[in-house]
């Protein structure tokens, strides 16, 4: 029998196995189907996709119908964030005072709530370079009429060594509702500095946006140790940065929720907080969880009803170029992939998205993976069959050796 045939294709069998393994581990698949414009898209990531994924998104791949991948950015929210805005204000009014001082005169503007929501905010003002500076005091109106001090104790200096023709100076002032700002300098007999543009830094708080996840399953059982274990259920493992619940009573109430991880072997605190008329939520880190218990501490009150539980996840997407009459489709689901790095990060403040919207289905078994367990099955099925017959041939190798031996000691 001639084993070199048979020798070279166990080889070949084992080498493509090896190979397709190494290529095919992204076990489920999502169809985005066909673009219809060319340009770059916004591919929000759904909670089907995210619970097939790493918590990370590190094994998420774009890839078209060639079965290339496609460069993409992840773009994540978060729960909130503080940003810091200019905005400007218009100078509407330059005169003099009675007294012979320059008088500025700006405008807020009538709706002054995002001045008022903080304790302080900053005037800037932008002036025209000189070897100057000049006394003066800011006071407000809300008419024109009547004008009240905010600050009496400030200099404008026009001096600068910064290159250009202007100077910015930043002027800490007291929370305050109105809505025009008097800039008086004292500058009797002197000519005054001059204010080009002037406006206000806002610190904004910006909420994140979250995605509604399936409905769970609720079950509450009320415990005679003055505690309430709400359990909740959920179809798949899912990434939960946020829980809001509706409560049945009546009653005033303000009850200590202290939300749990059961989904291992070992529970593992997530948040706590607190349930009470007007407070209806919790912000999570966005782990990915399966079961939750939400613990409520009754004291001696009697126990609330929570009658719906919601979950939320926070927003995440991928912004990618993709062409327009190509199909493409997101695959997920490979352990041991690590987060791609691609060159459109380094773009990703000039990128302007296409309007129209994609679809994205929900993920299915990628047939590749497929695929990746049936040649590993039929590995297992070989070596069934080849490591009996390695010992067998052992066997016989020893056997045909302990002959030679008995027949040459016999002719001896």
């Amino acid at each position: 029998m001639n084993k070199k045939p048979v020798l070279s294709n166990i080889f070949l069998f084992c080498l493509t196995t090896i190979t397709q393994t190494a290529f095919c581990q992204f076990a489920y698949k999502a169809d985005i189907g066909e673009v219809k414009q060319s340009g770059f898209h916004k591919i929000a990531i759904t909670p089907a996709i995210a619970a097939k994924s790493k918590p990370d998104f590190s094994d998420i791949r774009i890839m078209d119908d060639s079965g290339k991948f496609v460069q993409y950015i992840l773009q994540r929210d978060q729960p909130v964030f503080n940003k810091e805005e200019i905005q400007t204000i218009p100078l509407i009014s330059t005169k003099k005072s009675r007294n012979g001082n320059t008088q500025l005169i700006l405008e807020v503007g009538q709706d002054t709530t995002l001045l008022t929501r903080q304790e302080s905010y900053s005037l800037v003002l932008a002036m025209e370079k000189a070897d100057a500076y000049r006394n003066a005091s800011i006071s407000g109106s809300r008419d024109l009429k009547q004008w009240y001090v905010i600050s009496d104790r400030i200099t404008l200096d026009a001096q600068s060594n910064q290159p250009g023709n202007e100077t910015i100076q930043v002027i800490s002032l007291p929370s305050a509702g109105y809505r025009y700002l008097g800039i008086e300098m004292y500058d009797k007999g002197l000519v005054p500095v001059k204010i080009v543009k002037s406006g206000f830094i806002l610190n904004k708080s910006i909420y994140g946006n979250y995605t509604l996840l399936p409905s769970p399953r609720l079950v509450q059982k009320d415990s005679s140790n003055h505690k309430s274990y709400i359990t909740i259920h959920f179809n798949d493992t899912y990434p939960v940065s946020k829980i809001h619940f509706t409560v049945e009573s009546s009653a005033l109430y303000k009850r200590k929720i202290i939300v749990y991880d059961t989904s291992g072997i070992s529970g593992r605190m997530l948040a706590e907080g607190i349930a009470s008329p007007g407070m209806d939520s919790l912000i999570l880190a966005g782990e990915k969880v399966k079961y939750l218990v939400m613990v409520v501490e009754n004291n001696d009150n009697q126990p609330i009803r929570f009658s719906n539980v919601y979950a939320y996840q926070l927003q995440h997407s991928l912004i990618a170029h993709l062409l327009q009459g190509k199909n493409y489709s997101i695959v997920t689901g490979n352990r041991k992939a690590t987060a791609p790095v691609y060159d459109l990060s380094y773009f990703k403040d000039s990128i302007r998205l296409t309007p129209e919207e994609l679809n994205l289905q929900d993920p299915q078994p990628y047939q590749n993976h497929l695929a990746e367990k049936t040649a590993n099955k039929n590995i297992v099925t070989m070596l069934w069959v080849w490591v009996p017959i390695g010992i067998v041939l052992l066997a016989l190798i020893w056997l045909s050796f302990r002959l030679i031996k008995d027949i040459s000691n016999k002719r001896q």
